[in-house]
């Protein structure tokens, strides 16, 4: 009994390698094969399908010509707004005026009250007054209150003037009897007690005569306030009227053709 062996061809050696396969993976779709490479399918990707590729001038994102303007910018040269004028720099030498005649009014007033006083050397009681803090010393506080009040009240009427008035009465009142404290006190050594000085009547006739004397320069000053108030009205209704007719004026001329 003879036993089948196989035959093995010599003529092709046993170690020749097959030609490179590769492995496709578990549930893939074979693909063709073919020599023409156009013909070869291209796997789709994972981040989706490709674009087509635009022109470069039509890319998205691409700035676009601007159409030509057909509006043309006028620029027109106006004047400033005109400014409105003030009535401080009147009524500050208003006010200087007016501490003239404070002074003036309070010597006299000082004269009348030692005159009155039956007092035998009246000549030289008051020529010592006039070279005293007693006589300077309200003048000072009265000049430096009312030159405040009116850069403070400005343009304002005479019922500003009105009510200042009170407020510098008392300032000159209480400021006098501070510095005539501290004149007799600190340079004079007198010991002068508060009582003592708010009962001088020079004192008192000081703050009385600088409240009349702020009510009617503050008039004088509160007239010339209107007129100024009324002419910045004018100037500044004169600038609208002028700045409306120029404005006017290009509205209504024909626009220009822009080739």
């Amino acid at each position: 009994m003879s036993e089948d062996k196989p035959v093995r061809d010599e003529g092709v050696p046993s170690d020749a390698a097959a030609p490179d396969v590769e492995a496709v993976p578990a549930g893939a779709e074979p693909v063709p094969v073919t020599d023409d490479p156009a013909a070869v399918p291209v796997a789709p990707s994972a981040e989706g399908p490709a674009e087509p590729e635009t022109p470069e001038a039509e890319a998205p994102g691409a700035a676009a010509p601007a159409p030509a303007s057909t509006h043309q910018v006028v620029y027109v040269e106006t004047a400033p707004p005109p400014r409105k004028r003030g009535n401080r720099v009147i009524g500050v030498l208003l006010a200087v005026l007016g501490a003239v005649v404070f002074a003036a009014v309070y010597a006299v007033v000082a004269a009348l009250i030692y005159f009155l006083g039956g007092d035998a050397f009246f000549g030289d009681r008051f020529g010592t007054f006039v070279s005293s803090a007693l006589f300077w010393a309200p003048i000072l506080v009265f000049v430096l209150a009312f030159i405040l009040e009116v850069v403070i009240v400005n343009r304002a009427g005479w019922a500003a003037h009105v009510f200042g008035s009170l407020l510098l009465a008392f300032v000159v009142y209480f400021a006098s009897i501070g510095l005539l404290l501290l004149v007799g006190n600190v340079f004079t050594h007198q010991n002068l007690a508060f009582s003592a000085v708010a009962l001088v009547p020079q004192v008192i006739a000081a703050a009385v005569i600088a409240r009349e004397v702020a009510i009617w320069f503050g008039l004088a000053i509160a007239a010339r306030g209107r007129r100024v108030r009324a002419r910045n009205t004018q100037t500044r209704e004169q600038y609208d009227r002028e700045l409306a007719e120029k404005r006017a004026q290009y509205e209504n001329r024909p626009a220009e053709r822009v080739e």
